[in-house]
């Protein structure tokens, strides 16, 4: 069906102009329409919508100036093309005229010839000023949906904006609040809570480039959460500073929601075992801290219901908070989610166990420590009025210190726990202070430590018989096939003191360091061996940031993983994420040249509080965490985990999974990999490759999807 033609309404009250102007368009193939005064023109507009309007300017009654403004307030008139017909010497007339609104102009007496070629030239214009309208329409509706706003700070401190900032940061601004958007850098700042203002203030005054989070704060008394982009532009008038500030408000709260879930207590919103753990590894070593940890004894009580025994529980947290609060008021019971770097206070109190409590301060000094401990026995040893009862409890409660005798923070906790599992439930037994015990331990740490670097010497050399790497299958849980393995290293002399062994490796990360390159490197030896074979499986090997970021170990891999081929090989899965910025940037700079190298990076430390700028600043493949953080953790949690993998584009994977219910609880959830003792034992390299092998009937078989493991 051929095009229909441009309909041109000519609107003359010469009907000479009129005739010539409609038949030199019908020649030229559009299709002319008229109207000889403005009444006519406003009537043929409304029944033809035409495409173009050629409009003379000098006519009685309604003018064309009126004509063009009425045209341009009815529906679609602001996209119809208005070109005028002014005298050639009338300059007020073209200026009036593109006041109202005209497209473009033409002078009398018209050219008829070229009439049809400045037709074209202004539809072609109408239409890319249409386009552009259109794509800034779509960008700032994309603005506005993505809560982002761009802006420009000049040399003379004042704001230019491409949109309204607080239409997009301010959303719940009350009817008629009358703000103004800040033109100017102080004007700015009013907005900026006041314990980030100088900080914003700073990178503004500074012309600096930065990426900042920062909170706002309105005259209605809402706050919201920003990230904010920044960089210089240099251009004719100087330098600028350019950014984006968008706000993050939902983000952040929905970070606080997986941190209220991961590090503080379901039933009395108090911190958790995982908050105590990443405090301690951030604290000041040159402040001197006491640890209580405390078994409130509530299991031997007998008959308690499930709501009976938790409110004793509350009950009992909110009496040791009670005692050794002092004047933080923010220690409390229900307290509100908030990082644990920003945790300043003196004491902090935990529930660190369905039955444990724990108190680690600055106040207590070694003197002191113990006394309070002996109060908190007194004060939990009083009656608690539960459902109508009278409850006593018989807690054990054990001390540490630190510097003495804990020679680590990180340590303080495990101490303090050790000494009150050393207690018992009656006086004067019910307290112990860490004193020897802690001394045989660190003797028999250390001997097992140098067992293993001499172990890890002979091994440098030669394979040793007490030092080898097993393999735990990793499995599609769709069609329970074997893709890969996880690499497991296994010390004979360690076997019976597991915990020991991984105690000695996070006080000592030199060791830590040496034992995985070994990992690594028989792994890689027997990645090369099953290659060889036609075998292709997958091997995970767990490292701590610190291994990659701040040692040689990444140089070593890539060395060893000359070949992509090889590379292709290994997943690398970082067990924990760094605190410090730098030390971010350092680790995804260490990950990409991995990744270069065609190694899959694997984070596993969700347990740990990964936060999501953490994750989008790091080149990551997959996100993975332990069965056991779902059962501490619940549904919730582990729902929450899935959404963020589906929104960063992540496979999600679950390990250490021991039982049918547990991998069926995993059905809601796009779970792309399982492993765990469901599936059997760790096996040898060897095992491993008379898997593959047998998996299709013949050696040398390299297709993964081969291998089925049955529960």
């Amino acid at each position: 069906m051929p095009d229909q033609p441009i309909r041109i309404l000519v609107v003359d009250d010469d009907f000479a102009t009129r005739l010539l102007a409609s038949e030199a368009l019908l020649a030229d193939g559009f299709e002319p329409l008229e109207a000889e005064d403005g009444r006519e023109a406003i009537e043929q507009y409304d029944r033809t919508s035409p495409t173009v309007i050629l409009l003379d300017v000098n006519m009685p009654g309604l003018d064309g100036y009126e004509v063009c403004r009425r045209i341009r307030l009815r529906p679609g008139g602001e996209s119809t093309a208005v070109m005028v017909m002014t005298a050639s010497d009338d300059v007020e007339a073209v200026e009036r005229a593109f006041a109202a609104g005209a497209t473009d102009f033409l002078t009398k007496p018209l050219n008829l010839p070229l009439l049809a070629h400045r037709v074209r030239y202004m539809l072609r214009a109408a239409a890319a000023a249409t386009a552009a309208r259109t794509t800034a329409s779509r960008l700032a509706r994309a603005q506005r949906l993505a809560r982002l706003v761009h802006w420009q700070l000049g040399a003379d401190d004042q704001l230019v904006w491409a949109g309204d900032p607080l239409a997009v940061l301010w959303p719940d601004a009350p009817g008629g609040a009358g703000a103004e958007p800040p033109t100017g850098v102080d004007q700015l700042l009013a907005f900026i809570h006041p314990e980030d203002r100088d900080r914003v203030a700073g990178v503004l005054a500074a012309r600096a480039e930065h990426q900042l989070d920062f909170r706002m704060r309105f005259p209605d008394g809402s706050e919201r959460f920003v990230h904010q982009d920044a960089e210089l532009e240099f251009g004719e008038r100087g330098i600028a500073l350019i950014g984006a500030t968008q706000d993050v408000t939902d983000m952040k709260r929905a970070e606080q929601q997986i941190a209220q879930l991961a590090f503080y207590d379901d039933l009395t919103g108090i911190p958790n075992r995982p908050f105590v753990e990443r405090y301690l590894r951030r604290v000041d070593p040159a402040v001197a801290r006491s640890a209580i940890a405390i078994d409130l004894g509530t299991g031997h009580l007998d008959r308690l219901s499930v709501a009976a025994r938790d409110a004793l529980i509350r009950a009992a947290a909110a009496r040791v908070i009670e005692r050794v609060r002092g004047t933080d008021l923010d220690n409390r019971l229900d307290q509100p989610a908030r990082p644990i770097e920003s945790f300043t206070g003196a004491t902090l109190v935990a529930r660190i166990g369905p039955d444990e409590l724990l108190v680690i301060s600055s106040e207590l000094t070694a003197g002191t420590a113990a006394s309070m401990a002996h109060q908190l026995v007194e004060a939990l040893g009083a009656p608690f009025a539960v459902s109508g009862r009278e409850l006593v409890l018989r807690p054990r409660v054990g001390v540490a210190d630190y510097p003495e005798p804990v020679h680590e923070p990180r340590r303080l906790a495990d101490q303090a726990q050790t000494a009150m599992h050393d207690a018992e439930r009656s006086s004067p037994r019910n307290l112990v202070v860490v004193t020897a015990a802690a001394g045989a331990q660190r003797a028999r740490r250390s001997e097992l430590a140098g067992q293993l670097a001499a172990t890890l010497d002979a091994a440098a050399m030669a394979p040793h018989p007490e030092l080898a790497v097993d393999y735990v299958p990793r499995l599609d849980p769709a069609t329970r096939r074997m893709f890969g393995v996880r690499a497991r290293p296994r010390w004979l002399p360690g076997a019976d003191e597991p915990q020991l062994v991984a105690d000695l490796l996070a006080r000592d990360p030199g060791l830590r360091d040496r034992l995985a390159r070994w990992t690594f490197a028989q792994a890689g030896r027997d990645a090369g061996q099953w290659l060889s074979e036609g075998i292709a499986l997958r091997i995970a090997v767990e490292l701590s940031h610190t291994q990659l970021a701040h040692t040689a170990l990444a140089d070593a891999l890539l060395r060893r993983l000359a070949t992509r081929e090889l590379g292709a090989q290994f997943d690398l899965e970082l067990v924990d994420l760094p605190f410090d910025d730098g030390d971010l940037e350092r680790l995804a700079g260490a990950l990409a040249k991995l990744r270069d190298a065609a190694v899959r990076v694997t984070l596993a430390c969700i347990d740990d509080g990964c936060s999501i700028g953490g994750l989008r600043r790091l080149p990551l493949d997959t996100l993975r965490i332990e069965h056991a953080t779902i059962e501490r953790l619940g549904p919730t949690f582990v729902a929450m985990v899935a959404a963020l993998a589906r929104g960063l584009a992540l496979p999600l994977g679950v390990i250490d999974i021991d039982a049918p219910a547990a991998l069926a609880a995993l059905d809601a959830y796009e779970v792309r990999e399982v492993a765990g003792a469901m599936f059997g034992a760790p096996i040898t390299a060897a095992a491993v490759a008379g898997m593959a092998e047998g998996s299709a009937g013949r050696p040398g078989n390299s297709r993964e999807s081969d291998r089925t493991v049955a529960p």
